[in-house]
């Protein structure tokens, strides 16, 4: 950003603090030391940019970050890998911090250095998030949600289900085993659980690119991988959850009834899916689930886009459903598979011949297909005024 840094000759210093707030949002680095010197007006907008987010595994954010004490109360979100010395490397602990995030493309439990950072840092933080997979045992998975715990305030929570294991020969039975065993380390009717308003299951870059697992014993999610999510023992409250985003049919027939009520943004993300992804869809085809508070509605696939998730839901309120699938198969081998979901999309309020609130649906994918298919692909969304535009998706082959 060195080369392209304005001048404060070229910008007035006394700018309303949201202005310069979000043009320094665009700098990085060395670029916000420079603009923390121009004057004092730009000192704090320009520190508090510059220490928002701390890298603990970037030594010169550190040595800034040690120089000067004060600076730890910029500090809102610490990041670092799954090694990352978090509790002895933030001393003092930012007392304003906010969120924590543990990258890298697999977290293993090889020791407590996770566990011990969250307990450090729950008096303040809101967020939690871990961006990849999780390899480890269910043991030591729900020692991670007993760390969580001391969390008081948290509200947005980012925890993929453990998909990969250091014993990947494991069998399903195996793999269940374990879980069941692993159960009864989580206390049972917990009172006073924190609520939580957002919940992900899946790792970040899923969300819009969800991947395929080689592993024979992982290839369908099963209902007992989602075993932590039952109210009796799960250590968070779910009935006030807003967003949710999940990857695999079991884990939305595990939690769309509980959570039915103050839904307000559901993103279904999975390679592919099929009929037999779902284990008990001909009940809730018969039986729909009613998410009341629904506005917004996104599936993304690898592969091919499915309607099943339509089936099973009733979502009268939808204002907003966004598909996207990222395959380099040509869009009008999906027609006639768009045309179901169109068909399905129209029965989402039983009380209406078509959901009253829907205006928009946003196909994203690789390439993108004119607006005349898409009027094409969804005959009874356009007839009711609905619309249907593409978007060339930012994935690559």
């Amino acid at each position: 950003m060195a080369s392209t840094i304005v001048l404060p000759r070229q910008i007035p210093l006394w700018l309303c603090p949201e202005l310069l707030g979000e043009y320094l949002s665009y700098i990085r680095g060395v670029d916000l030391d420079a603009c923390s010197q121009v004057c004092h007006y730009w000192s704090e907008p320009a520190k508090m940019a510059r220490f928002r987010v701390i890298d603990v595994d970037d030594s010169y954010l550190l040595t800034l970050l040690e120089s000067n004490p004060h600076h730890s109360l910029y500090v809102r979100c610490v990041i670092g890998g799954a090694q990352s010395m978090f509790a002895h490397t933030m001393t003092p602990y930012p007392i304003r911090l906010r969120s924590l995030e543990i990258r890298g493309y697999d977290v293993v439990s090889t020791g407590d250095r996770i566990n011990q950072a969250i307990v450090a840092f729950s008096p303040t933080i809101t967020s939690f998030t871990i961006h990849s997979c999780l390899r480890m045992s269910y043991s030591a998975f729900y020692g991670l949600l007993q760390s969580l715990t001391h969390c008081k305030l948290l509200e947005k929570l980012t925890l993929p289900s453990p998909a990969r294991i250091l014993d990947e020969n494991l069998t399903p039975e195996q793999r269940a085993e374990e879980a069941n065993a692993a159960f009864q380390t989580l206390p049972h009717g917990t009172e006073d659980k924190v609520k939580l308003s957002f919940m992900q299951l899946i790792p970040t870059s899923y969300r819009h690119d969800p991947q395929y697992t080689h592993n024979p014993a992982m290839k369908t999610p099963h209902t007992w991988m989602y075993g932590w999510l039952d109210p009796e023992i799960c250590p968070f409250d779910l009935h006030e959850l807003a967003t949710l985003v999940i990857g695999s049919a079991r884990a939305a027939e595990v939690l769309l009834p509980r959570i039915s009520e103050h839904l307000t943004r559901l993103q279904f993300c999975l390679p592919f899916d099929n009929r037999s992804s779902w284990k008990h869809y001909e009940y809730l085809r018969r039986s729909p689930i009613i998410l009341s508070s629904l506005k917004h509605l996104s599936m993304t696939f690898h592969i091919r886009p499915s309607k099943y998730i339509l089936d099973i839901i009733r979502a009268p309120a939808i204002k907003t459903i966004h598909i996207e699938w990222n395959t380099s198969i040509s869009y009008s081998t999906y027609e006639a598979q768009f045309e179901r979901i169109d068909r399905q999309i129209s029965r989402l309020d039983d009380s209406h011949v078509f959901p009253c609130h829907l205006s928009n649906i946003r196909l994203v994918t690789i390439f993108c297909p004119d607006a005349h298919w898409c009027t094409q692909a969804f005959p009874v969304c356009t007839l009711f005024g609905v619309n249907v535009s593409s978007y060339a998706s930012t994935q690559t082959l």
